[in-house]
């Protein structure tokens, strides 16, 4: 049953928030423009609009917009408040066991005030393991850095090195796998030790090799930090305000996306974007919903005129709740799970889900007839824990439907999607789905171990079709994929798009744009626009104004580099369109000749074209550019998909095709991938489909572990009619 208290209480503050909309000048129902959209329905397992139209929805995510994600937008990290820290000691430890000190109470000189005019020194130089300083939190908490600072009068005496252990029990203690050292502000005392995503309530730090010339640790500061929304929102308010900090990320979101990111989209062929959110750009630290020019709900109101006008839906998301949808950093807070949002202290929880229904009830208040809103997403990726524990799944759908009936008590035109994160086996047995109408389920598929195999991720991609095919037939319900990336392997996302289309479930990749290069796992086909050309903003030192002009760089045309090769990929399929099967060309009649070390006689040609994956072909010498394998077929033939299988470090470094008619004249084909090798299985697409009779793959660089280039099998392959 619901909790009665608060459906009172809910009743009276969504009361308030709605009449402090009206006092501000807001409106219930903002559409200034006069949408051209249809209203969007389910009807069984499809998605109609007003007219009876079958509609499946394709397009992308606008990820780390009105919510960042470090690994996609320069975030910054920011500091855990000191207030959550209840104990810091320091010990001359010679090297002896970290729990000899579960007794020392050394009192330190404000090393967490931020006063760098207070400060504890060690009593000796630096050296291995010399000194310590334990920190001690209220509770796990989590981080993935700590800076430590000498103060202006001590800058010679900074961290050299770094050790450091963790515990959440004072027993057991570890380590982080592997740390780097950023010493790039050593000359002004300032060290970062980047931990990796850590949690622990005990910390020990230590030096991690001896001082050149005898220093002694100095240390005026110690702050541990996280790149989460939640940690870097707090502390520029604890920093800047809460009305300076909302500026801030406002010029950050004026840049981030624009109309022209938006007429990208729909040059893409797309009809749909998918908004995460999150919960502070709608309502203030105190729970408060904001009414002022740059919150979320005014961002909004900007993004579905404009998609409107490219003819574009709109899915608002709900991807960051305080007190965390989940555990990840990625969701705007990384914690524990079950998080606050469902378990915990019962203010807490009680305080973190009044708010996202006050959200929930503005939102739908708001935009309950607007029809460029194809959807509303209630919680993004809710977890509690990572085995179906029906305690805890009670608390997930207990909730999931409470928002439900906060929505539906003020807006039953628009679809809701719920999203089955975990395992189907357990929306299907819930009976709060026996009430739900005009709703979606929504799966996010990846396989981020195994994103440099081929084999991975095509059986990901198959088995999410097949599973959410038999889902919606028999449900009869629409499905959605909601996010997903499929990594380098451009065949496996044109022949999973394809397999949507023609089942019409709808689709979103993640994402749209994001930091990395094209050669790095937080890049490569993460997004279509990559390569942001800027560094991250040092939230504990800059001012405000050098923060806002760091996240005002972050315009898509002059700061980052469209993925071509991935934009042409997937706007084939974004038009609805479906592929054809790809058929191997014949190679009984193949003539293959390389390069390589003419006294390696081991390996021949032959091997790559023989039908087994246990031979193969080498080039008997480290790799080296200028290694070639030639094909003549003998005849003029039609290609348009190469694949090499290699053993797994033989993969060539850098590499590019041409194809010539004659033999001696060739000309260098397009690719839509990435011109640098990886993995066991390679897939080449041509851009274009390619006609010849001479197909050459040459070394551009070496392998980057300097191994050898082998070949197991080589075949070309042709689509015999091109969709």
């Amino acid at each position: 049953m619901k909790n009665a208290k608060r459906i009172v209480a809910m009743t009276l503050v969504t009361a308030l928030c709605l009449f402090s909309f009206v006092l501000t000048g807001s409106t219930e129902a903002i559409a200034e423009y006069t949408p051209t959209l249809s209203m969007l329905h389910t009807s069984g397992k499809y998605i109609y609009n007003e007219e009876n139209e079958r509609i499946t929805l394709r397009g992308t995510n606008l990820g780390g917009w009105l919510m960042q994600e470090g690994w996609m937008t320069p975030l910054g990290s920011g500091e855990i408040d000191h207030n959550f820290i209840v104990n810091i000691t320091a010990s001359d430890t010679n090297g002896n066991n970290i729990a000899a000190y579960a007794s020392d109470t050394v009192t330190e000189n404000g090393l967490t005030t931020n006063n760098m005019n207070t400060y504890w020194q060690s009593t000796s130089a630096q050296a291995a393991d010399s000194a310590e300083l334990l920190i001690e939190f209220d509770k796990t908490r989590y981080f993935d850095r700590i800076v430590v600072e000498t103060g202006p009068n001590h800058t010679g005496d900074y961290l050299r090195g770094a050790v450091v252990w963790m515990s959440n029990n004072w027993t057991d203690w570890f380590s982080p796998a592997s740390i780097t050292v950023d010493e790039s502000k050593a000359s002004e005392g300032i060290i970062t030790v980047l931990t990796g995503e850590q949690s622990a309530k005990y910390i020990a730090i230590r030096p991690g090799r001896a001082s050149e010339d005898g220093q002694y640790w100095t240390v005026a500061n110690i702050s541990l930090c996280m790149t989460d929304e939640y940690n870097v929102r707090n502390h520029l308010i604890r920093r800047f305000g809460e009305s300076r900090t909302n500026e801030m990320i406002a010029t950050f979101q004026e840049n981030y996306i624009t109309e022209a990111d938006i007429i990208n989209i729909a040059n893409m062929n797309m009809n749909f974007v998918r908004v995460p959110v999150y919960w502070m750009d709608f309502a203030l630290k105190d729970g408060t919903l904001r009414t002022d020019a740059d919150s979320g709900f005014a961002r909004l109101d900007w993004l579905l005129e404009v998609c409107d006008e490219n003819g574009i839906y709109v899915l608002i998301d709900f991807h960051g709740a305080p007190g965390g949808v989940n555990c990840w950093a990625s969701c705007g807070q990384a914690s524990t799970i079950p998080t606050e949002l469902y378990a915990g202290d019962p203010d807490t929880v009680e305080w973190n889900q009044s708010v996202v229904l006050n959200i929930w009830s503005a939102l739908a208040t708001r935009y309950k007839d607007n029809p460029t809103v194809a959807a509303y997403g209630l919680l993004n990726e809710p977890v509690l824990n990572f085995d179906t524990n029906p305690a805890y799944e009670n608390l997930k759908y207990g909730f999931y439907d409470e928002i439900y009936d906060t929505v539906r008590a003020i807006d039953n035109n628009h679809i809701v999607i719920f999203e089955e994160f975990m395992d189907w086996s357990v929306a299907a047995n819930r009976p709060e789905r026996q009430t739900w109408t005009n709703y979606m389920f929504d799966k996010h598929p990846y396989d981020m171990p195994n994103y440099l195999s081929w084999d991975a991720q095509k059986s990901l991609a198959n088995n999410t079709v097949s599973t959410m095919s038999q889902i919606q037939d028999q449900w009869n319900v629409p499905l959605i994929v909601g996010e997903f990336c499929l990594y380098y392997f451009s065949d496996v996302w044109d022949d999973f798009l394809s397999d949507l289309n023609e089942n019409s479930i709808s689709w979103t990749n993640w994402n749209y744009k994001v930091r990395g290069t094209i050669y790095e796992s937080g890049g490569g086909n993460w997004g279509y626009y990559n390569t942001w050309d800027g560094e991250d903003p040092d939230l504990m030192h800059d001012s405000a104004n050098e923060i806002e002009a760091i996240w005002a760089a972050t315009g898509t045309a002059s700061h980052y580099q469209a993925n071509e090769p991935h934009i042409n990929i997937v706007s084939a399929r974004a038009d609805g369109s479906t592929n054809h099967p790809y058929v191997a060309l014949d190679r009984s009649s193949w003539v293959v000749s390389a390069n390589g070390n003419p006294q390696w006689p081991y390996d021949p040609v032959s091997n790559m074209i023989d039908g087994s994956l246990s031979t193969r072909w080498t080039t008997g010498e480290a790799q080296t550019a200028g290694h070639y394998v030639l094909v003549d077929f003998g005849q003029t033939e039609n290609f348009d998909k190469i694949v090499l299988e290699h053993d797994a470090n033989d993969y060539p470094g850098s590499y590019k095709v041409e194809i010539s008619q004659d033999g001696a004249v060739f000309t260098e084909v397009e690719l839509n991938n990435i011109h640098i090798g990886f993995g066991p299985k390679m897939v080449l697409l041509p851009s274009t489909p390619q006609t010849s009779r001479y197909v050459k793959i040459s070394l551009t660089g070496p392998n980057p572990i300097d191994n050898w280039w082998s070949i197991c099998e080589l075949n070309i392959l042709w689509r015999n009619v091109h969709g």
